[in-house]
């Protein structure tokens, strides 16, 4: 093997074996490398709550299964795949995501997300108005309100 040969190949390794750690960078604190707790690990969904203005909220959300069909009656969302890959169920498709997709949910929109990856699913989650946990009305039945 020629030197150029084996730079090129060791440069190749090094760059597959790095893996880019994605930041949530606010103006005064970044959130990088969330540890999950085992308690946390152990839930269906678990949320980080980690910010909150008068106008939107934002939340990291750990999803290992699937949520249950719901809508926001007074929010907006908007979700961005940080690691894994879901589905993203509506009314009447679905679509799958993987890392660096953006979905938006109007307030209103019938959905659900469902992890399909064999490790959780982590989300960047942005509400507005700012979510306070009491707005998730669940689907009676699949495809009702």
């Amino acid at each position: 093997m020629k030197k150029r040969d084996t730079i090129i190949l060791t440069t190749t390794i090094l760059l597959t074996a790095c893996t880019h750690n994605p930041k949530i960078v606010f103006p005064k604190k970044g959130y990088q490398n969330v540890q999950w707790s085992a308690k946390e690990q152990s839930k269906n969904i678990s949320v980080r709550h980690l910010a909150h203005t008068e106008y939107s909220s934002s939340h990291l959300i750990r999803v290992k299964g699937a949520e249950k069909p719901h809508f926001h009656d007074h929010h907006d969302l908007t979700v961005t795949i940080v690691s894994g890959k879901s589905i993203i169920h509506f009314w009447n498709h679905e679509v799958v995501l993987e890392e660096g997709d953006v979905v938006t949910i109007p307030k209103g929109i019938y959905h659900w997300a469902e992890n399909i990856d064999s490790e959780a699913t982590v989300v960047f989650a942005t509400f507005s108005p700012p979510y306070r946990g009491k707005d998730k009305r669940l689907a009676k039945e699949y495809g009702k309100d």
